[in-house]
């Protein structure tokens, strides 16, 4: 499976935020940290016990142990992990957190199949950049490969979710994957957009590494218009 190598976006405003950097932890709000994975974003959201937003690649475990050393917490602190699309740059570490922590794994239910390892199923690129994408994830999938992760929790589109008593939309966006799915944390009017919508270059854009073109345009202009 060719996973997605494309930036994670943090939507607030309409915009993208800026965060600041402290340790390898950058703060985006009081209680919500951003990690980076050389290819993408993972999120810790710190509430005493803690919730992550996606995991990065199987990699990104060492980061994800400094990030909660640099908080005060210890991985059995992690109570739940929520994850954006089933790309193995994003559940790469699921896996870990579930054994070690026995954080529940929460996805939604048209991409959980595949984060359990029951079915596998392969992107395509648009234009150039997204044609060099599905190369270059072909060329390293295996060795970013994850382990298939039970799921505990499934999910549709605008559901209220109580994370650790926040309380999280569900707000179904496939294109990406036929399963992704953002997340609004209202108290903090952040909005995790996941793949959904493509940071790297600075600025909004659609992904273009997907499984259904014209789903993935229309979540995209769904997710820039909300006013978070």
């Amino acid at each position: 499976e060719a996973g997605s190598m494309q930036g994670q976006g943090v939507m607030a405003h309409g915009i993208v935020r800026a965060t600041v950097a402290s340790g390898v932890l950058q703060r985006i709000s009081d209680r919500v940290y951003r990690l980076e994975d050389r290819f993408v974003n993972l999120y810790v959201i710190d509430v005493g016990k803690v919730a992550l937003v996606d995991t990065g690649t199987r990699r990104a475990e060492p980061l994800v142990r400094q990030g909660l050393k640099e908080l005060g917490k210890e991985v059995d602190d992690i109570g739940m992990v929520l994850l954006t699309h089933h790309h193995l740059d994003h559940m790469g570490t699921a896996g870990v957190w579930k054994r070690e922590a026995r954080a529940q794994v929460g996805v939604h239910e048209k991409d959980a199949p595949v984060v359990a390892g029951d079915e596998r199923r392969k992107g395509q690129g648009v234009g150039m950049r997204g044609k060099a994408m599905v190369l270059f994830a072909n060329l390293f999938s295996r060795a970013l490969a994850a382990d298939p992760v039970p799921v505990d929790r499934t999910f549709g589109d605008r559901e209220t979710l109580d994370i650790l008593g926040l309380r999280v939309e569900t707000i179904y966006a496939p294109g990406h994957t036929l399963g992704s799915c953002a997340f609004y944390l209202t108290s903090d009017h952040i909005l995790f957009a996941g793949d959904a919508v493509n940071a790297r270059r600075g600025k909004p854009e659609p992904p273009v590494f997907i499984e259904d073109a014209e789903a993935a345009k229309d979540s995209f202009r769904k997710l820039v218009a909300m006013e978070v």
